[in-house]
């Protein structure tokens, strides 16, 4: 099988400059950058190391996920962040798990029994297991780790999925919907370094919002509607 490994970035240099090239090009088919307008010398520096730049042409980060699937050429789309919080080589075993076995979804796991976060903060780490608990709960899955955006997909399945959600919204209802269709889902347990350079996205109260009103969305629609479809 095929892979693409798709790399958003916006204001990234440091980590760039630090983490990719201890990428090795050979692992994947096709790599390549969704710059969202970088103006820290992110995209020369990628360009310096042989990665292929592409201009994003919407806003956000699951818009970057959503060009990047489409302008992909493999059966396959890993997900990769250059902030430091992606190991490199854990990029091989996604790859490697994904040809050896029929899943739709390989992913690293924080909170799995070997896994660990040295990023999370007192709020971060109550916030994603909440959310995680929560996920299993309204729709039946066995996930350890709901949020983490260091994964590999079928193309077909991403794009089957319509996925619509915004930032960590568009990760959380991956795995919401891998729950709800009974897609066979594998977690790797993994090690989540510290960011890198450039500066966090992610604000707590808001994401937190989104992230609770998504779920009651997706309950709602599901068991209104969504239980007599099929994926």
């Amino acid at each position: 099988m095929t892979t693409t490994v798709v790399i958003p970035t916006k204001n990234e240099s440091v980590g760039v400059k630090e983490v990719l090239p201890k990428v090795d090009l050979n692992w994947a088919d096709e790599w390549f950058l969704v710059d969202n307008h970088s103006t820290d010398g992110t995209i020369e520096e990628a360009t310096k190391l042989g990665f292929k730049v592409i201009q994003q042409t919407g806003k956000g980060l699951s818009n970057a996920y959503r060009e990047g699937v489409e302008l992909s050429h493999s059966e396959n789309i890993l997900f990769f962040h250059p902030d430091g919080n992606c190991k490199p080589e854990y990029i091989p075993k996604l790859i490697k798990k994904m040809d050896g076995g029929d899943y739709d979804i390989v992913q690293i796991s924080r909170f799995g029994k070997n896994g660990i976060s040295e990023d999370d903060t007192i709020i971060t780490a109550f916030g994603n297991r909440m959310f995680t608990f929560l996920v299993n709960v309204f729709f039946g899955g066995k996930l350890t780790d709901t949020l983490f955006g260091f994964k590999i997909i079928k193309k077909q399945t991403f794009q089957n999925l319509r996925l619509d959600g915004e930032f960590l919204t568009l990760e959380q209802q991956m795995s919401i919907k891998s729950c709800k269709y009974h897609l066979k889902t594998f977690e790797i347990d993994g090690i989540e370094p510290k960011r890198i350079g450039g500066e966090a996205k992610m604000k707590p109260l808001y994401t937190g919002y989104a992230l609770s009103k998504q779920i009651i969305k997706e309950f709602i629609f599901w068991s209104l509607y969504g239980k007599k479809k099929k994926y």
